[in-house]
């Protein structure tokens, strides 16, 4: 099936999931890339909870440190196997190896507008054309009334050294043995780059995710 480039309007917005889910680049240098982000309350894409189609999956970063701002909204979050929230003016750090997810807060009724950053890693990582890719893809397929190939999407993870965590408790019992990030890497390499990738051919990049079709 070949994918379809979301709306993105005059300012840089990207809009996936009908605009359920926008975004927009804030800033980037040398040592680090922040996306602003929106999440639509009251839809089924971004604003139901974790369950929403637009949740990153519970996931750890292998050389990058996320940061989420708060702009507006209430940010939902799973960190370590604990739940929080973060409300507007509040900010948290998540190192490397860290297991984490974030979702919109339903309970508010309001949209979530949040700043996220990563820094470090020997490469870009978690960058704009991740965010264009990573959710340009899922957003096409949605849309469609398909479900993502999970080759693609762990071509994808794969590329941007971001592993899958396995649900609590399995994760901690994972961590504790030393075995989340390694069998989660293989995983990446094995399903994401040589199959999905040297086998099946899928990309890490498609040209209708590229900024420079709109300019």
């Amino acid at each position: 099936m070949a994918v379809v480039r979301p709306k993105v309007t005059s300012d840089g917005t990207w809009h996936f999931f009908d605009g359920a889910l926008k975004t927009y680049y804030v800033s980037s240098d040398a040592e680090s890339f922040t996306s602003g982000q929106i999440f639509r309350a009251k839809d089924p894409h971004s604003g139901v909870g974790r369950k929403s189609t637009a949740t990153p999956p519970y996931h750890i970063h292998l050389f990058q440190t996320e940061t989420f701002d708060v702009k507006e909204g209430v940010l939902c979050y799973l960190i370590d196997g604990k739940e929080g929230k973060l409300k507007a003016g509040q900010k948290v750090n998540i190192p490397p190896y860290r297991p984490h997810t974030f979702w919109n807060d339903p309970e508010t009724g309001t949209d979530l507008h949040v700043h996220i950053t990563v820094r470090g890693g020997p490469n870009p990582g978690f960058d704009e054309d991740f965010v264009h890719n990573f959710y340009g893809y899922l957003s096409s397929r949605t849309m469609a009334g398909k479900g993502p190939n999970p080759f693609q999407m762990l071509r994808f993870l794969d590329d941007a050294d971001v592993i899958l965590v396995p649900p609590v408790p399995f994760s901690g019992l994972f961590r504790s043995l030393g075995l989340l990030w390694p069998m989660g890497r293989a995983i990446n390499i094995l399903f994401g780059r040589i199959l999905g990738g040297w086998l099946f051919g899928f990309p890490t990049r498609y040209k209708e995710f590229d900024d420079e079709v709109s300019k």
